[in-house]
C-alpha cells in the first residue's frame, strides 16, 4: 500500500509539472549573466583558462598546441610533429620529406647551362660541413675561454692557509719536566 501512495504522489508531481501548477521551493541568491560571444571572441575564465568561440561551440585555447605547431616547414607550411621531421626541422627548417626532395633536386638537376654540369648539390654538402665546423670551432673556443678562467682561480692556492697556520703558532717548543 505504502508503495502505491509514493507512485500516486510522482504522478500528481508529474501532472502538475504538466499543467502548470507546480508550486517549487522558492530560492533566491546569484543568478550569474549569460555571456554571449560572437564567432572568433577570446576570453580568459576566471580560473584563468582562455577560451575562443567557434561556430556553435567554445574551445579552450592550448599552449601545449601553440609549441607543436609552432615548427612548420618552410616549403609545404605543415606541422612538423613527427620525431624525425622535428630534427630535420631542427636543422633546416623543413619537413623530412621536403629536405629530401630539396636535396634530391640538388642531386639530380639537369644542366642548367650548355656544357656545365649542376655542381649545386656538392656545393652544398660542402656548405653544410663548414657550417658544421664553424659551429665546432665556436664551441671549442668556448671551452678554452672557460677552462682559462678557472685556472685564474689556482684551488692550490696555499698562502692564506700558511698565513693563518703562522699566525697561531708560537716558535718555542715547551718542554713537559714532569
Amino acid at each position: 500500500m505504502a508503495r502505491n501512495r509514493k507512485y500516486e504522489k510522482n504522478l500528481e508531481k508529474v501532472q502538475s509539472y504538466l499543467d502548470g501548477t507546480h508550486q517549487g521551493k522558492i530560492q533566491s541568491g546569484y543568478t550569474p549573466t549569460e555571456e554571449t560571444h560572437k564567432v572568433g571572441d577570446k576570453w580568459i575564465d576566471l580560473d584563468g583558462v582562455q577560451w575562443e568561440q567557434k561556430n556553435g561551440y567554445r574551445s579552450k585555447v592550448s599552449k601545449v598546441n601553440v609549441g607543436i605547431f609552432s615548427k612548420q616547414c618552410k616549403d609545404c607550411d605543415k606541422p612538423c610533429t613527427k620525431s624525425f621531421d622535428i630534427d630535420t626541422y631542427n636543422r633546416m627548417k623543413r619537413c623530412y620529406n621536403c629536405q629530401t626532395t630539396f636535396e634530391l633536386d640538388l642531386k639530380y638537376e639537369k644542366k642548367n647551362r650548355i656544357g656545365k654540369n649542376g655542381n649545386k648539390w656538392q656545393f652544398w654538402i660542402k656548405l653544410q660541413e663548414l657550417k658544421r665546423w664553424e659551429a665546432i670551432d665556436r664551441e671549442v673556443e668556448q671551452f678554452i675561454l672557460n677552462r682559462h678562467e678557472e685556472n685564474k682561480i689556482n684551488p692550490f692556492d696555499k698562502s692564506v692557509v700558511n698565513a693563518m697556520a703562522n699566525s697561531n703558532v708560537e716558535m718555542t717548543i715547551n718542554k713537559n719536566k714532569m
